[in-house]
């Protein structure tokens, strides 16, 4: 299904009533009479057009639809002024620690880089939105969904769970083996808590539902364990390589330590953005050491750095 730009979605059926359009991210649409959730419209040229042209040929021109973010990230919510545009009656939900976020592009862009950065440098487009209605962790949302909070990814991330069709989106709370790859260092704003918010999600595939990752394939049952397991490695292999690195070499900057985990962790190319992205990942980890006593910050010549305890 074709949007006015170009742009193309071809929907698959996730259950009954529950949809996923493809994408980087992935989008999941639940269709019950004239009324749509979308949830996570997504990026990308010519894809919100694409996404109000799938959803008339299901529910048509007259529905009403709901959109919601699992979180607050421009790649997640840049084309849903796009897809808004194509309905008379529209609405965003997003969780209410994620308002912020959603609402305002400085915010957005000093948590995801760890201060305010310009936007080429972000590299996304500085789209905001206004929020009608923020969620807590458990809230029902329309068309029978409910919000789990999986915090990590940001402080407000959540899944969206669709129980009668036994589907839940789970944004950025989980991450595709490729992902994990190129990049080495799952993006997090608090990575212990990401690793952590990993059990809620593995419950739920436990009790049968089907996993819709924001970057990386919709899968369930052993596929699900699967990929889920291959995102707690990915956390305990950045864990163990921050703490080496600090007995090995420290003190040492978070800069300098951002800069050689992008070089030695992953495929991706050590470009500022990416650094600057692996650093905030990288400075929850300290925290997250320094808080169970293996490492502590120090004053040098080049400011603050970190050793691991004992290392004089």
């Amino acid at each position: 299904m074709s949007g006015e730009r170009g742009a193309t979605v071809k929907l698959r059926k996730l259950g009954e009533g529950v949809y996923l359009a493809p994408g980087s991210p992935n989008t999941v649409i639940a269709v019950s009479g004239e009324e749509v959730l979308v949830v996570d419209p997504g990026i990308g040229e010519g894809r919100g057009d694409a996404l109000a042209a799938a959803i008339k040929g299901l529910a048509g021109g007259d529905a009403g639809i709901h959109i919601a973010l699992t979180h607050g990230h421009t790649d997640h919510l840049a084309e849903a002024p796009r897809l808004a545009a194509g309905f008379e009656s529209t609405g965003i939900h997003a969780p209410r620690l994620c308002v912020g976020l959603v609402e305002d592009t400085r915010l957005r862009r000093s948590l995801v880089y760890g201060g305010l950065v310009s936007g080429g440098l972000a590299s996304m487009p500085m789209v905001s939105l206004r929020v009608d209605e923020p969620f807590e962790p458990g809230a029902r949302l329309s068309l029978g969904s409910k919000a789990i909070g999986v915090p990590g990814h940001t402080p407000g991330s959540s899944v969206i769970v669709f129980e009668e069709a036994g589907v839940a989106a789970v944004g950025d709370a989980v991450l595709g083996e490729r992902v994990l790859a190129r990049f080495g260092i799952p993006f997090a704003s608090d990575l212990r808590s990401w690793t952590e918010s990993l059990g809620a999600i593995l419950e739920l595939v436990e009790a049968g539902y089907t996993i819709v990752p924001g970057h990386g394939p919709v899968a369930r049952g052993g596929r699900a364990r699967g990929l889920l397991e291959a995102n707690r490695r990915a956390s305990e292999r950045v864990y163990a390589y921050v703490l080496r690195i600090l007995r090995d070499h420290g003190p040492i900057s978070l800069d300098r330590l951002a800069y050689m985990a992008t070089r030695d962790l992953g495929e991706a190319e050590a470009t500022p953005r990416q650094v600057l992205l692996n650093r905030t990942a990288l400075s929850s980890v300290l925290a997250w050491l320094e808080e169970e006593g293996k490492v502590e910050a120090v004053v040098t010549d080049e400011g603050p750095a970190w050793r691991a305890r004992g290392i004089l």
